[in-house]
Order: structure tokens, then sequence, then C-alpha cells
């Protein structure tokens, strides 16, 4: 048996205005996901934390994942992901069911195997669930029949994963469940991915779940992108400005901008339609004391990502505005085989 798992995720900056090449500084969070896989007659699937299952065979999985890329196609090409979200909402195991056939396709698996699926990483919390297990898959089944794939391969396999899911996601939140760390990302040919040294900073974030959204992350990236395009624009580029001014305080240890420019990004991202009063309520709060506070990934509900240089007094105001401040390891190791 071979066991593979990967870390969730948590936008510093950039989230949304990353799928338009704007980029983003992105870092892996201690929560992982993990893919057990063995040999068997059968490809039996087990999520053990939703407690589901399922049994298919080769050809099923072989036609689902033709299926996903002619729809995926034809979603692209009226520029309406809505009919392949449908699809994976409807299907059961949808997602999972897509990640598997994907992969097979990919590494032209015929042999048949179980998984087991466990994940410390909550569904639709902004987390990067989905990205985590498009990494895990893969490794798990390139280790399982010996493909000997490289990082690079793994993540570019993800991509494919995550474009099922999400449509035209950046690739960022697979390439941060790959690599782990602290990631400057920018879309492109190729992406630009750079790894970031950024240990001094973080100490004092601490993350605050505001529940499960309502939306999924690629229809909260098609809300966004059915916006009036001078009116989203705009905001696009000053989130981008931003990234690039995190970046050099990041750099520099200007803790006191870093503060203002997640506020001020997480005021931008409210005004492009991703927050909730939820996150709201929060921000206001923290910034009221000083600190910074700002939704992380597509945003609608989920995980914040909050920061002040008193860690206790953030911890207390938190919990006393009636949510959990969640202090997790940040920056660590990315996919990697279990011993």
């Amino acid at each position: 048996m071979i066991t593979s798992s990967t870390p969730g995720k948590t936008h510093l900056i950039g989230e949304h205005a990353v799928v338009y090449g704007e980029p983003a500084i992105i870092i892996s969070v201690g929560k992982r996901a993990y893919i057990s896989a063995e040999k068997s007659e059968s490809v039996k699937i087990y999520a053990q934390d939703i407690n589901q299952s399922g049994e298919f065979s080769i050809s099923e999985l072989k036609e689902f994942a033709e299926k996903l890329q002619q729809l995926w196609d034809n979603c692209f090409e009226t520029k309406d992901f809505a009919p392949l979200y449908s699809l994976l909402k409807n299907e059961h195991l949808g997602h999972i069911k897509a990640m598997i056939a994907k992969t097979m396709a990919e590494l032209d698996i015929n042999t048949p195997f179980r998984l087991k699926i466990y994940s410390e990483i909550p569904i639709g919390s902004g987390l990067g669930s989905s990205a985590a297990l498009s990494v895990a898959v893969p490794k798990a089944l390139s280790e399982l029949f010996r493909k000997n794939l490289t990082l690079e391969e793994i993540n570019q396999i993800a991509y494919k994963i995550e474009s099922l899911a999400h449509g035209t996601p950046s690739g960022g939140d697979n390439s941060i469940c790959c690599y782990g760390g602290a990631l400057w990302f920018k879309k492109g040919t190729p992406n630009v991915i750079e790894p970031l040294h950024l240990d001094f900073t973080m100490k004092n974030f601490v993350l605050v779940f505001t529940g499960i959204p309502k939306l999924t992350t690629g229809e909260l990236v098609s809300n966004v992108r059915s916006l009036d395009p001078e009116y989203r624009d705009m905001r696009i580029k000053q989130l981008g400005a931003y990234t690039y001014e995190m970046r050099d305080c990041l750099t520099e240890q200007n803790f006191t901008r870093i503060k203002e420019l997640m506020n001020l990004a997480q005021e931008l991202l409210a005004e492009l339609g991703v927050s909730i009063e939820a996150i709201d309520e929060i921000h206001n709060a923290v910034k009221s004391i000083g600190g910074g506070a700002k939704l992380s990934g597509a945003g609608g509900g989920g995980y914040m990502v909050c920061y002040h240089e008193d860690l206790q007094l953030l911890k207390k105001f938190i919990k006393e505005l009636g949510y959990v401040p969640e202090q997790v390891e940040l920056g660590v190791e990315g996919v990697r085989v279990e011993k």
C-alpha cells in the first residue's frame, strides 16, 4: 500500500485577480489530505471523512474521463461551465470520480486499484480541499504503478483535474499543494512559480472559519467574470498592484503595511461580490484593533486569514466575536509519500 499526503493552502493576497494574470502569494497550510492506494480486483473508492464509497470498472472510468473532457471543451467554447458543474454535482462521488478517471487517462492505467481518502481539510472551506486531492491522487497512483513522475508532471495533471472541477482555474492552488512552502504565483505561458522565504512572518497568523460557502469556487469565479468588465478589471488591477507591494513588504518585514494591504485587498474582494456578512464583520472588527483580516480563496464563506502582532489579543478578540481562531503551521512541506 502507498499513502500520499498533500497540504492545504491559504491565499495571503491575490485570489480572483490571479485568474486574470495578476500575481498571488499563496502559502501551504498544515492540514493535509491523505490517499492510500493498493492494487485490487476492481476500482474501489472510500472517502472516509464524508463516509461515501463507490466501485467502478476500468471501462466506466475511461468513458467518464472522455465525457468530462468533451464537456469541458464545449463549455470552454461557450464560456459557460454550468453544465460541467451540474454533472459533477449530480454524479455519485462526482469530483473524486473525475480526479481518478482523469489521472488514469493521463497515466494510462488499466489495472484496478483501491483508494482510501481521508482529508483534514474541510470541503468548500477556502483551504484548497479540491486542489490537495488533485495532487494527492496522481501522486499515490504514480507511486503505486511506478510511473516515476516528477513534481512538475504531478502538478500538470493536478491542473487538468482542477480544470474539470473549476473551469479555468489559475493553477495556483494545485501548485502550492504540490510544492508546499510559500509561492509567488503568476498565471502565464508558462506559469511563474517562485518560492518565497517567509518564516519570520508566519508566527502571528490565525485562520477563522466563517461557514461553508453556498457557491462552489467555479461558480464564484464565474460570478466575478460576469461583472461589468470596466468595474471588475479596475479592481483586479488594483489587487495585482497590492500583491506586488505585499511581496516587498514581506521582504522588508513592514508589518504595518502588510496589515493595511490585507485590509485593502479584502475591501476590493467585497466589491467584487465574493465576501459575506460574517467575513465583513470579522474584517471590520480585527481592523478596529489594528490588525489585518481578509477572506482566503474564492470567498462566499470558508476560512479567513487574520494577522496581528499581539497574537493573544487577536485570538481573544476573535473568540469574543463568537468564532474559533485556529493557529496552524504555515509554509509546510508539499506532496509527499508517508512512511
